[in-house]
């Protein structure tokens, strides 16, 4: 029997509702189940690609991995976005290499063969030549497009299924979260205008797709940081993202709002702004009054609380940013940070916020550096697989299921980190042949 089917989700996840919820240390260390997790959930679900902004003109691609999957995103000369294969139907070669760029036509370096903007084979090299092909060689049509792609305003996602629910009912709850996080800007829309911040860690992919909305870690893992803004306050440059104040008042902030755990494995942590006067009187107010007469004072509420959320499984925004994570090894990821633009925001608003990520989000910032050495001393720790179980009971007996299915937690419940869990063993159950 083939090892895809020797692995029970049961045994790795155990949840007594209420009570207790367990992960088996092999989730997070065992080859196999790597393995199998890139079958059935990154090949099987949505995966965030890119944003539209990032493909403005004809023949802009990006180049992306969904699991073992390399692809290829592509604007058409009509306008259109396409997403294939990134492998020529001749001997296999990968046809783009670079993150992204700018190509009149895909040519694939090995043999020669051309294919066009919306993936059609233009030329086949040599054809009737000596050797060549003869007159029942049958051309491929052109380069397998990956099965489904679709867009939420502007985010692009792709899946391998093609049965897959649509884009629009798997991310369910977290369509309001993205819906505030774009009507920041006067127009709806955002521009991802900078280069990402790249980054590997040492560690599976589930510790970032936890850590991203787990509010209970940041006064402790960022104890440095929380220091430094207790003594320097503003000084630092927060521009509003990680506010100084005093240890207390820091502590008080991260204990205000609620969290979610939502359907198909999507989870955030919300904090409502302390004071939107203080936003609508402020450097930018002019923005933030245009904001409030637009969307009135529910949706300016909406829009100025802060946000941390997921898209599972690799997909996450925070501040005025996109991250993405792609699994290399069960104990090797690689993290992208794109910082983006408000689109009709002022330009020292977005300059602001870009300074801001660099501060705690790039390379030599704060916040990033301690993550990724947190996430090196869990993966050290579990190799002491003797200790069978990590622990995700923290405020269960809080949490709140509502009608739609999602549960609404306390503010540093780990709830979120149970929706991951929840839907991992709900497709790690599926078998190959289920549509």
């Amino acid at each position: 029997m083939s090892r895809e089917f020797d692995i029970d989700p049961d045994d790795y996840v155990r949840e007594k509702p209420g009570h207790q919820f367990l992960v088996r240390t092999e989730a997070y260390t065992d080859a196999d189940v790597f393995e199998l997790e890139m079958r059935r959930i990154f090949e099987r679900t949505w995966i965030y690609v890119g944003h539209e902004s990032e493909l403005p003109d004809a023949g802009s691609f990006k180049t992306a991995q969904v699991g073992r999957q390399p692809i290829i995103v592509l604007r058409d000369k009509q306008g259109g976005l396409g997403a294939f294969f990134n492998r020529c139907v001749h001997r296999g070669a990968a046809l783009l290499r670079e993150a992204e760029g700018t190509v009149q036509e895909l040519r694939c370096p090995y043999h020669g063969w051309v294919f066009d903007l919306s993936g059609k084979t233009r030329l086949v090299s040599e054809r009737n030549d000596p050797g060549g092909y003869g007159p029942g060689f049958e051309q491929p049509e052109g380069l397998v497009p990956v099965p489904r792609l679709e867009s939420y305003r502007g985010l692009l996602f792709v899946s391998m299924d093609p049965q897959i629910v649509p884009l629009e009912r798997y991310l369910g709850l977290m369509k309001e979260v993205i819906d505030a996080k774009l009507d920041l800007s006067p127009t709806g829309r955002i521009v991802v205008a900078s280069k990402p911040y790249v980054a590997r860690y040492q560690g599976n992919w589930k510790l970032q797709t936890e850590n991203i909305v787990d509010a209970y870690h940041f006064m402790h893992t960022h104890g440095a940081f929380v220091k430094l803004q207790a003594k320097f306050g503003d000084t630092t440059g927060d521009f509003g993202v990680h506010k100084g104040r005093s240890t207390r008042e820091m502590r008080e902030q991260r204990f205000r709002g609620a969290t979610w755990s939502c359907l198909y494995g999507h989870g955030y942590a919300q904090v409502p702004a302390a004071d939107t006067d203080a936003l609508l009187d402020g450097e930018f107010g002019g923005l933030y009054r245009a904001l409030h007469a637009q969307h009135g004072d529910e949706g300016f509420a909406r829009i100025a609380s802060k946000v941390t959320s997921t898209v599972f499984p690799s997909m996450g925004m925070i501040h005025q940013q996109i991250r993405v994570w792609r699994p290399i090894s069960p104990e090797e990821t690689e993290v992208l940070i794109y910082p983006y633009e408000i689109e009709g925001a002022p330009e020292a608003f977005n300059a602001g916020m870009l300074r801001s990520q660099e501060r705690f989000y790039g390379p030599s910032g704060f916040g990033m550096t301690d993550d990724t050495e947190i996430f090196a001393r869990v993966t050290q720790g579990l190799r002491a697989d003797h200790v069978k179980w990590l622990v995700f009971d923290r405020g269960m007996d809080t949490d709140e299921q509502t009608a739609s299915g999602d549960f609404r937690g306390l503010p540093s419940s780990e709830a979120p980190q149970r929706a991951l869990w929840r839907e991992w063993s709900r497709l790690m159950r599926r078998s190959a042949s289920e549509a």
